[in-house]
């Protein structure tokens, strides 16, 4: 007996009682706690042990990016960073190789807009050692003329590799434009400028990195084969000494959307993404946000019969599996590639909406009519949420997406150590996941709506837009999208 793939799917549906369940609560509550401590100078050492373990993931996560840069020196984290690998006051750059192919050789990396990270997976006899060699390389960068001047060569070799990069183009001048040119603010470019990078000095890193390497900004983070307390005396011994420092922000962000236009004929796709102002990472509207961008899910327009949301079957109807006119490519030039909500919060400031990929219409060179008419159907059903009509079942299945995207990231010692990072520096604790579960739990449609009315609705948002563009409406136009509803 056949049967078909949509059947499929919609008898794999969630049941409308969603809620947890008292015997997945027990299990959570197996799950081993994160443990949080202080030294005296306010360096956090957060650990999640897992006694059958045998590898172990350690890192150190700063308060340290983009937004903590100078204005004249964007893109001085990056270099700073570069440095620590090319040779500190204790080892050389091959010396550093050698220790991390001795410990393992899994070394991971990562500067961003608030927070800079770096972790290794070793064996769990290791840990000690391998936060000796992350400590040497945040703390003594040697930071030679040449060392310098390579790193600029590679950082200068990530931006260029950035701009080829549609996703983060779209979302950095989302950013960008979102924040206006607010000093020390979010929107500060994430990969600096090729004048920031070429203008920074060795005095002006040491500033820099004195400023951000301080107790109060610093965690030590531990996950699977652990030990706390071992963890603890590692970073007693390599950070206790340094000086306690403030973890306030230089200033805050100043919110003034606005749209950023990127015309590129040589792209195929047409880049969208739309959003609006949101809360600090603090904030206890977090949950109501993340459940309305879990609403409508990600799209991609090869899932076909996956797609069951209403903005889903939209989106299908441009896509080439259900729109196969002949043509002279192997996709239809109408399709919509990808649909995906985002949320991407900060200290004090947060960003939600949606990111769309598509392809020009077959019309005429560069007509984005199609795009147009996906855009507002986007934000039209954003304002159904917030001001019409929630559905109880949509709600629903969203929770079920939610607890399942947090349960993902227990999934690994490196995911867990992520996480412990970025909620530790951001709350001063780990959220545990029965916690977690209660506040999706208790969160009703209501909730939603109050919290999207007060964010999106009538809100100013701000665009960014990047290939092969036309027909794309003013700003003035658009900007009364969040007011307007066309069902």
């Amino acid at each position: 007996m056949s049967v078909s793939f949509s059947t499929l799917v919609q008898r794999a549906r969630p049941a409308s009682n969603h809620a947890t369940s008292a015997a997945f609560r027990d299990v959570l509550r197996k799950l081993p706690p994160t443990n949080v401590s202080a030294l005296g100078n306010g360096v956090r050492v957060a650990c999640e042990e897992n006694p059958l373990s045998k590898i172990a993931t350690v890192g150190v996560w700063l308060e340290s990016g983009s937004r903590y840069e100078p204005a004249q020196y964007s893109g001085a984290s990056r270099v700073l960073e570069k440095c620590g690998f090319l040779g500190t006051t204790n080892q050389s750059a091959d010396q550093i190789a050698q220790a991390v192919d001795e410990l393992g050789g899994q070394i991971a990396v990562n500067v961003g807009r608030e927070h800079t990270y770096l972790y290794m997976q070793v064996a769990k006899e290791n840990t000690q050692r391998a936060v000796g060699l992350l400590a040497d390389v945040v703390r003594n960068a040697r930071l030679s003329d040449a060392d310098i001047s390579k790193a600029r060569q590679l950082v200068l070799e990530e931006q260029r590799l950035f701009e080829e990069r549609p996703d983060d183009i779209v979302m950095d001048n989302l950013h960008r434009c979102a924040f206006d040119s607010t000093p020390y603010g979010v929107g500060s470019p994430l990969y600096g400028t090729e004048t920031g990078v070429s203008k920074v000095t060795a005095d002006q890193l040491r500033q820099y990195r004195t400023s951000t390497v301080a107790g109060s900004r610093l965690v030590v983070v531990g996950a699977g084969g652990v030990d706390h307390t071992a963890l603890e005396k590692a970073a007693q011994q390599h950070f206790g000494d340094l000086e306690k420092g403030s973890n306030r922000l230089p200033s805050e962000s100043r919110y003034v959307g606005g749209e950023y236009r990127l015309w590129n004929l040589r792209y195929k796709t047409v880049n969208v993404a739309w959003g609006f102002q949101t809360c600090g990472a603090a904030c206890e509207d977090n949950v109501p946000l993340a459940l309305a961008c879990e609403i409508p899910g990600s799209f991609h327009r090869s899932q076909h019969e996956m797609g069951q949301h209403a903005m889903h079957r939209v989106l299908k109807t441009f896509s080439s599996l259900d729109h196969s006119t002949p043509t002279n490519t192997h996709f239809n030039e109408k399709c919509i590639e990808t649909a995906n909500p985002f949320l991407q919060t900060y200290k004090d400031e947060g960003l939600c909406g949606m990111y769309v990929v598509g392809r020009p219409a077959m019309g005429g060179p560069g007509d984005a009519g199609v795009m147009v008419e996906v855009l507002q159907y986007t934000i039209a059903e954003w304002c159904r949420f917030a001001q019409k009509m929630l559905h109880d079942h949509e709600l629903a299945q969203a929770k079920v997406n939610l607890k399942a995207q947090l349960l993902f990231n227990m999934d690994g010692s490196a995911n867990a150590a992520q996480d412990i990072g970025r909620q530790v520096l951001h709350l001063g604790r780990r959220v545990p996941l029965t916690e977690m579960y209660d506040r999706i739990d208790d969160t009703t449609g209501t909730n939603v709506q109050e919290v999207l009315q007060h964010y999106f609705y009538g809100r100013k948002p701000v665009y960014s837009y990047l290939g092969y563009l036309s027909q794309i409406p003013n700003y003035d136009w658009t900007q009364h999208w969040t007011y307007k509803y066309w069902y």
